[in-house]
């Protein structure tokens, strides 16, 4: 972990705490933050990358995301300057491992383009395999999104395959998937701190 993050781990309750990072702050949704959410999914071109997300997204699909998000660590992205919410990004358990968890990010088109992706991205990540004690973390992008296959590659997660997922606004999709386990994490993390 470097200076730059602060990281805090789950709080009595069991709920995650906040993380800092140098230009976000992911901390756990709350009902006030279900306007907000929603009129960032309302985008076409946001939802067709999810795997999860109807279309139309309506705000009470985000006050039922919000409310049952189950055992999954969640964290809504925020700017540390205005608070404003970019996107969603966690880690949820795999059904079949306890200790490998799966990836999950979106950030709103107005906020495209700044890099928040990957620095959300990260901050989960750090706390997957810290605070949540994970041994893998794996990750699935649509073929057709090159943005969120750059984050995953810039996270340091390697292809693992092709295949098929269940989208619940596109249907069956072409995707491609990619692992990182703690022990890579840990020789990056080393060499991000060594330079």
């Amino acid at each position: 972990m470097t200076e730059e993050m602060t990281e805090r781990p789950r709080s009595p309750t069991g709920a995650p705490r906040a993380v800092v990072t140098p230009r976000l702050r992911l901390r756990p949704p709350g009902p006030a933050d279900a306007d907000a959410i929603a009129a960032l999914l309302d985008d076409h071109d946001v939802v067709k990358m999810l795997s999860r997300v109807p279309w139309p997204y309506t705000v009470e699909d985000a006050e039922a995301f919000i409310r049952n998000h189950g055992e999954e660590t969640v964290f809504v992205i925020c700017l540390k300057t205005t608070a404003d919410i970019v996107g969603i990004c966690g880690v949820h358990p795999d059904a079949r491992r306890s200790d490998r968890g799966e990836l999950g990010y979106w950030v709103g088109r107005p906020f495209w383009g700044n890099g928040y992706a990957t620095e959300a991205a990260h901050a989960a990540i750090d706390y997957g395999f810290t605070a949540l004690g994970l041994g893998e973390i794996r990750a699935n992008c649509r073929v057709i999104n090159e943005a969120s296959r750059r984050v995953i590659w810039k996270c340091g997660f390697r292809f693992i395959g092709s295949g098929m997922i269940d989208t619940v606004a596109a249907g069956r999709v072409a995707s491609e998937h990619f692992s990182l386990d703690r022990n890579c994490w840990q020789s990056l993390k080393s060499w991000g701190e060594a330079r």
